[in-house]
């Protein structure tokens, strides 16, 4: 029987990148949505993502950009809106109640920052949105996974991990980057797609044949994937 093929996070949210973006030029270019006239709109972006960070229970970085971006795009929208215009003073002002808001709470609430420790899971899948994501991982028999990036950066640490069969991990990056880094008796294929972009192999090939063979594909869009040991 045939194996079915498990989905693929970074090909769902490039997907859905690519025909958000589409859909909403080619309505446009039918005269049914004037870009120009919602473009006034685009704090509502950084607002919504500073959001979800907020609630989203990530960690203290993730919360403190959280904190910056729903102040920033919440200024900014209201600006848009026309009950607020901030000046540059103004944005200072509150960078700096949030910022001392968040080390209030952190001093009475928080807990010392402890290191997590390597990743023993075989498939590795993170999704970061104008955020950056770190992962070391330790697996045994890595089978490979999904990495999405849009507006952020990706480090996948897999120099303490081995496979027993060849592994895929699908990629997608829009204005941002992936690095991996991986063992030196893998041998690395590339077969990434980049538009106005790079896919990178740094790494240094195997002195001898090996069968552990690490394959990354996906699409890059003015963004870019690095491998290296």
């Amino acid at each position: 029987m045939r194996r079915r093929s498990r989905g693929s996070l970074s090909q769902a949210v490039g997907g859905l990148v690519l025909l958000l973006f589409g859909a909403l030029l080619f309505a446009h270019n039918l005269d049914l949505v004037n870009l120009r006239h919602y473009g006034r709109y685009w704090p509502a972006v950084p607002l919504g993502v500073g959001l979800f960070k907020l609630v989203g229970g990530g960690g203290r970085g993730d919360r403190a950009f959280g904190v910056v971006l729903t102040l920033f795009g919440g200024s900014q929208l209201a600006k848009a809106l026309g009950y607020w215009s901030p000046g540059p003073a103004d944005m200072v002002a509150l960078l700096l109640i949030g910022a001392g808001g968040w080390f209030i709470v952190r001093g009475l609430f928080g807990k010392p920052d402890v290191p997590p420790p390597p990743d023993g899971s075989d498939v590795i899948s993170t999704l970061a949105i104008m955020a950056g994501f770190e992962r070391t991982s330790n697996a045994q028999n890595f089978r490979g996974g999904d990495l999405a990036v849009v507006m952020g950066g990706c480090e996948i640490d897999l120099r303490q991990a081995t496979m027993r069969a060849p592994a895929t991990i699908d990629v997608f990056v829009m204005w941002g980057g992936i690095e991996l880094r991986v063992p030196e008796d893998w041998t690395v294929d590339l077969q990434g797609t980049p538009l106005l972009a790079g896919f990178v192999d740094n790494t240094r090939p195997p002195s001898v044949a090996t069968e552990k063979r690490l394959v990354i594909r996906g699409l890059a869009l003015m963004g870019g994937v690095e491998i290296k040991n």
